[in-house]
């Protein structure tokens, strides 16, 4: 039997967020709440998109076609909005495709609830951290991973929204399809993900860490660096040759349950991507994040993550020191499985109509 609650819309157009929304959108199957996947198609590449939905064996149900422009796809969602009926649409994360989502809400006067609330970089110039702090201002609810990030909501007048920390919904991926992540490969190694603007877009500095990374190389067995389609991008522009990396073992894009078993039998993540952050925290692997600053705080308190900044001597000292490390048993502060169930719970017993709000 069907049962109560809003009309969904699911909007997403990255990698991270066919992730991240797989248990809210098997929550709403099993609860036959109506529901729609709206795919903004920032993410195109097959290993990026299409073998992501296959090994999650879920897909989107209508998707962006047009030639892209954020006022195109914002249109886009108010007309499926429109179209579909829905009363409500759920974006997760930082993304381009969280603030159309959340945009195309707010001009059709239907709810917006984000998941993966709260979490602040302070860096401004950061177009994420942007996207957050409207998504958040827009939402009418906010869903955290951890208490520090409802804690920090909850002291924010502006917003107009009810907060509840659910937990991550990675942490249900994880558990759903532990059977999944076997060891990937003998011995030990560093995994390494690199891909975003402020790193990518600064050639000279991609040198300079890609010598870091070569120098870990010939200090464990391996280093595996699936090369993200931006930074591969970025390499072959600036003739930026592989030899850069030494013995650095480079690949395409691996699939997302090959990224997930990669993380949990690494010695070390080194990495820039905020997600694989969460996952190494989850997973128990000591994490080197390769930035200035970080929105995942929490991972930083209790131990499982450290900055190194993008000089190369402090990217080898904090990979050394993560590596050699025997205390691993950090905090759980993602939480328990059944996150997308609790954000489900949350919206089918607290939604009401906002075209008046």
């Amino acid at each position: 039997m069907t049962t109560g609650g809003p009309r969904i819309g699911i909007v997403l157009g990255t990698r991270p967020e066919i992730i991240k929304n797989w248990s809210i959108v098997q929550a709403l199957r099993r609860r036959e709440v109506p529901h729609h996947v709206l795919h903004t198609n920032q993410h195109t590449a097959l290993l990026m998109d299409g073998a992501v939905f296959s090994e999650l064996e879920y897909a989107p149900d209508q998707r962006y076609e047009g030639i892209y422009s954020l006022g195109r796809a914002i249109d886009w969602v108010r007309a499926c909005i429109s179209e579909l009926e829905l009363e409500l649409i759920v974006v997760n994360g930082d993304t381009a495709a969280s603030l159309v989502g959340a945009l195309g809400a707010v001009y059709s006067d239907v709810g917006v609830a984000h998941v993966e609330a709260g979490l602040r970089s302070y860096d401004r110039e950061m177009y994420e951290e942007r996207n957050r702090i409207m998504v958040d201002a827009a939402a009418h609810y906010l869903f955290t991973y951890t208490e520090q990030e409802a804690d920090f909501l909850r002291q924010r007048p502006e917003l107009r929204g009810r907060v509840f920390n659910a937990g991550n919904t990675t942490v249900d991926v994880i558990d759903a399809f532990a059977s999944r992540l076997e060891r990937p490969r003998p011995g030990r190694y560093a995994y390494v993900t690199l891909h975003r603007k402020e790193l990518t877009d600064r050639p000279d500095v991609l040198v300079e860490v890609f010598g870091a990374l070569a120098e870990l190389a010939r200090e464990v067995n391996e280093v595996v660096f699936p090369v993200h389609p931006r930074t591969r991008d970025v390499m072959e522009r600036h003739r930026i040759p592989l030899s850069v990396l030494g013995d650095v073992v480079t690949t395409e894009p691996v699939g997302a349950l090959a990224s997930l078993a990669h993380v949990k039998h690494a010695a070390v993540v080194v990495t820039d991507s905020g997600c694989v952050q969460e996952e190494a925290c989850i997973l128990g692997v000591p994490c080197v994040t390769v930035r200035e600053n970080t929105e995942r705080g929490a991972t930083l308190a209790i131990g499982a993550n450290v900055l190194s900044g993008l000089k190369r001597n402090n990217i080898l000292a904090c990979a050394r020191y993560q590596i050699a490390r025997t205390d691993r048993d950090w905090p759980a502060i993602y939480g328990s499985p059944g996150a997308g169930e609790r954000i489900v719970d949350v919206l089918q017993r607290e939604f009401r109509s906002f075209r008046d709000y």
